[in-house]
């Protein structure tokens, strides 16, 4: 890129054409609101998806409710669940969730990811469905792990 900002005669790779116009595709959806009115809707969906995870009794690995993401909710899992157990049981809902990255406590939490298209288009219900399978999940894992 220097020799070509310098005219230099140089070998330089032409950017992908697929790429330039995805970045523009993705720009234009981003900014077609004031980014204000995008960041308060992932406010609220954020406030809502940790609320419901409160109302079922779990916990949220950020301490400090100034502290957590509005795009994503680490989740303690209740004790004696692990991701290997919880997250296939999402999955069979069509529920993607993942694994904890702390190494020190990755094997007793899950990350529940909630931006872009699934909070920002009004007829999408991707937080609701995501929600209940959580809700679904934990409850059958539990009851196959009391037997």
């Amino acid at each position: 890129m220097q020799n070509y900002e310098a005219k230099k005669p140089s070998y330089f790779a032409t950017p992908s054409p697929q790429l330039i116009h995805a970045l523009h595709t993705t720009l234009t959806q981003i900014l077609s609101v004031p980014l204000s009115s995008r960041f308060e809707t992932h406010k609220a969906a954020s406030q809502k998806v940790k609320q419901a995870v409160r109302d079922m009794g779990l916990s949220i690995l950020a301490t400090k409710r100034e502290n957590e993401a509005n795009g994503m909710t680490a989740i303690w899992l209740p004790e004696g669940l692990t991701p290997p157990e919880i997250l296939p049981k999402l999955m069979e809902r069509g529920v993607v969730f993942a694994g904890g990255l702390h190494k020190e406590v990755a094997t007793r939490y899950i990350r529940f990811g909630h931006m872009g298209v699934s909070v920002t288009d009004p007829k999408r219900d991707d937080i609701d469905r995501a929600l209940k399978a959580l809700k679904e999940s934990l409850q059958e894992v539990q009851k196959a792990k009391s037997k």
